[in-house]
């Protein structure tokens, strides 16, 4: 059975959050600006006041820890990045089953909004796990953000269609 034009317009339209929402994803892990920080010097002078000044800056990500002044450290967040990784897996096929499900509707609708909320709820807790140890206040932590938002929003779309779908067959 074929959709109807505003069941198409919408699984294109979930697709296509699906897609940015990786790109997003794969930018996010692949860059290592997820957190910055300054480095803050502080120095007594004769009456015994405290003057601090920036001396430089620290940026971390999920590979490795630099400093403005320093080389890099290599410190792997591999429970973030994998989780992550494995949502931007189940989104990516979220959008791919919701790209075949455009000109024809088959037997494997639900599985789309499926894949998406798994994705979803993976990007959300490795997020989670990088924010229980960092602050999220750089580039590529807002860039992940991003992704989920994507995720959080086609996956209604994709449920919308899936449902939709359901009800038109069973007054078929």
């Amino acid at each position: 059975m074929t959709y109807e034009p505003l069941s198409r317009r919408l699984a294109t339209l979930a697709a296509i959050f699906a897609f940015l929402g990786v790109l997003l994803g794969v930018i996010a892990l692949a860059t290592n600006y997820w957190t910055i920080n300054t480095i803050v010097s502080e120095t007594s002078n004769a009456t015994n006041v405290i003057d601090s000044h920036t001396s430089g800056y620290m940026w971390n990500g999920l590979f490795k820890e630099c400093r403005t002044n320093m080389f890099c450290i290599a410190r792997f967040q591999a429970t973030t990045f994998i989780v992550c990784l494995m949502g931007l897996l189940f989104l990516l096929a979220g959008g791919i089953f919701s790209v075949l499900d455009i000109p024809k509707a088959s037997d494997r609708r639900f599985i789309t909004p499926l894949l998406m909320f798994v994705g979803c709820v993976l990007m959300t807790a490795g997020l989670v796990d990088y924010a229980s140890m960092n602050f999220l206040n750089y580039h590529s932590s807002r860039a992940m953000i991003a992704a989920i938002v994507f995720a959080y929003t086609a996956l209604p779309i994709a449920a919308f269609v899936a449902g939709r779908y359901s009800a038109l067959e069973r007054g078929v």
